[in-house]
């Protein structure tokens, strides 16, 4: 087949999947409209709810009429932290919802009351599952930001178990009035605050030492209406509380004959996280980002009011929230969002590597090879996820893990991957592809993707959105270049072929990364180092991932960025790469909503307004009392 037809062929099928994703007309409409909310959510808290005596430590804010506050946030030990009174009086304002923070390693080591070597070995067992920890009040998946300070161990005398970077007591919200009163108390005690849903963040946004926790997991109900109606959309919808996991959410969708847009890993928060930071998915080369689906959302905002945001009910909120990463603005306890009907998804798998007849060179004409590509993938609605890895001295490996073909056939995708497979083959790479068929997003996500690895503090990532010139022309080979630098030197890269694809059916108006829009690869790169480094091993590679392999990637993509929640804490000038040519107005809405500066999140926006004391250079955690720069 000519490569100008193969082309038509491709765009023609991409727009025919986002033709079959139209609204019914509102004739057929017998749903509800927005707003709608949760039974849960209508137990609020209000003024003549609070008792005289206590609206002084859970009343609402006042921006105009709240005192000063210190430089920095109050912390154990110090005068001004609460006292056990004081968090007992909480505690039964909340109805028993305080929990007080036990490291989940605890039972390992002697010196803590909580010593159990079963409960140990069992924890020990399951460190590196990410449901240990979704189900946790306080781990966070990725501990090298928390500082490490309480791991498992078999030797039950070997240090201590500390809180280090968890915070030090958490509320089970599982109303409104809750994370309310959570957002007060926070505020009015001068307490360091932060959300936690999941704990995927790579830079362990949801932790924080001597931090009150709004836990949101419990916020886990799912709502499904076939004919909802809100602002100009008219169709099926999933109302999502914020604790709500992707794979959940596939399961539902699955269940009632539609698809979503979520994440690929399994246990991260849809209504969490994953919007709040823009959300990539497996369906995104086909109709956008999570947060362009989002129709409407309910917060508890800094002054601890409960609202709802949308496009017609603070609109310029409804456009932060939708990209601009979580705890930063408020407490999102679920959002509305779009589905789309039903569609088939046919994958493709295959692994090949470095040996006698395929040398390093040709194993990078083959990634090169790929990355050609990408535009004309992405543009067809396909997706691929892949890794290359070192697997010895100058030998490599690459695993298709999957390409994943939406709204296709496997004679579709037959003709679509064909051109690609024969230049392979023309180097003399050798693949056999596994080609499959489902009959929707939710059999393929289960047949591609297993349960994900968590908990190791023995590396470390960075990731960089490639735009699509990237890889046409002289620029593939810059581009190619740098990335097998970075191979070459040990990283390690986690690659998606991806678009933000335009789509007029969804709202794409909102903070998403502007990079995204403009992108046909999001390219995660780890670096690596023994377990038990030193912590100057640590800081060297660390350094070696920020300045030398990502600065090249910096330097092939000028004005490009990145998706803020799989990114180097390190990032230099993380305004611009997290946030784009949005980050300025984004500052000023932080500002306007938040001037006390009641939530804090690491590269969240107007974070640079604060610092973390007690810091190494190169693995900066978040153990250590918060104080403001100015």
């Amino acid at each position: 087949m000519a490569a100008t037809t193969l082309r038509s062929l491709t765009i023609a099928a991409a727009a025919a999947a986002v033709a079959t994703f139209t609204s019914p007309t509102s004739a057929t409409l017998t749903g509800p409209r927005c707003p709608s909310r949760f039974a849960w959510e209508n137990i609020q808290l209000t003024s003549q709810s609070l008792a005289k005596q206590d609206a002084a430590l859970f009343g609402f804010g006042n921006a105009h009429l709240d005192p000063p506050q210190p430089r920095c946030k109050s912390f154990p030990g110090d005068p001004s932290w609460p006292s056990d009174a004081t968090w007992s009086r909480f505690n039964a304002t909340l109805g028993g919802a305080l929990i007080k923070t036990v490291p989940l390693a605890a039972p390992c080591y002697r010196h803590r009351p909580e010593y159990d070597p079963a409960a140990c070995q069992r924890v020990r067992e399951a460190w590196s599952t990410p449901r240990l920890h979704v189900d946790d009040p306080s781990s966070a998946m990725f501990p090298l930001y928390q500082g490490r300070t309480c791991m498992p161990t078999e030797d039950p005398d070997a240090g201590n178990c500390t809180l280090g970077g968890y915070a030090t007591y958490s509320v089970r919200a599982e109303n409104a009035r809750q994370v309310q009163l959570a957002v007060n108390f926070a505020r009015n005690a001068n307490l360091r605050l932060v959300v936690k849903n999941t704990g995927h963040d790579f830079a362990d946004k949801s932790v924080g030492a001597g931090a009150l926790s709004v836990w949101t997991r419990g916020l886990n109900d799912v709502r499904f209406w076939r004919d909802y109606s809100c602002g100009g959309y008219r169709g099926p919808a999933f109302k999502l509380g914020s604790g709500v996991l992707t794979e959940d959410v596939y399961k539902a969708a699955e269940e009632n004959g539609v698809t979503v847009v979520g994440g690929e890993c399994r246990t991260v928060g849809i209504a969490g996280g994953f919007i709040a930071g823009g959300g990539h998915s497996p369906v995104s080369s086909l109709v956008g980002m999570g947060a362009d689906q989002v129709l409407s959302m309910e917060v508890v905002l800094p002054d601890g009011r409960f609202v709802t945001v949308n496009e017609t009910s603070y609109p310029d909120l409804f456009w932060a929230l939708r990209g601009a990463g979580g705890g930063t603005y408020g407490v999102v306890t679920s959002i509305t969002i779009r589905a789309y009907p039903r569609i088939p998804v046919t994958t493709m798998s295959f692994v090949y590597a470095t040996n006698p007849n395929v040398t390093a060179d040709t194993f990078f004409a083959g990634l090169g090879a790929y990355m050609k590509y990408f535009d004309k993938f992405t543009a067809a609605g396909a997706y691929g996820y892949f890794l290359v890895v070192g697997i010895g001295p100058g030998q490599y490996l690459f695993s298709m893990m999957p390409f994943w073909a939406n709204n296709m056939t496997k004679a579709e995708v037959t003709a679509l991957v064909t051109p690609y497979l024969d230049d392979l083959a023309n180097l003399g790479i050798q693949v056999t592809p596994n080609i499959t068929e489902y009959s929707s997003l939710f059999q393929a996500y289960q047949g591609s993707f297993g349960p994900e690895t968590v908990g190791a503090t023995d590396s470390h990532a960075a990731s960089r959105l490639f735009p699509r010139e990237n890889f046409r022309g002289a620029r593939l080979n810059a581009t190619l270049a740098a990335v097998r630098h970075a191979i070459e030197g040990g990283g390690i890269l986690i690659g998606y072929n991806i678009r933000a694809a335009p789509n007029p059916n969804a709202n794409q108006y909102n903070s998403v990364n502007p990079a995204w829009r403009k992108a046909a690869a999001f390219f995660i790169l780890g670096a690596a180092w023994p377990a038990g480094a030193s912590d100057a091993q640590i800081q060297q590679a660390s350094k070696t991932l920020t300045t030398d392999w990502m600065e090249k990637w910096r330097a092939v993509t000028p004005g490009s960025g990145t998706y803020l929640s799989e990114a180097d804490i390190n990032e230099p000038d993380f305004q611009r790469s997290f946030y784009g040519e949005y980050y300025p107005r984004l500052y000023a809405l932080k500002k306007k909503y938040d001037p006390k500066g009641v939530f804090y999140a690491p590269t969240g926006v107007g974070s640079e307004d604060w610092y973390v004391t007690n810091q190494k250079k190169w693995i900066p955690t978040q153990n250590g009392r918060l104080c403001r720069r100015r």
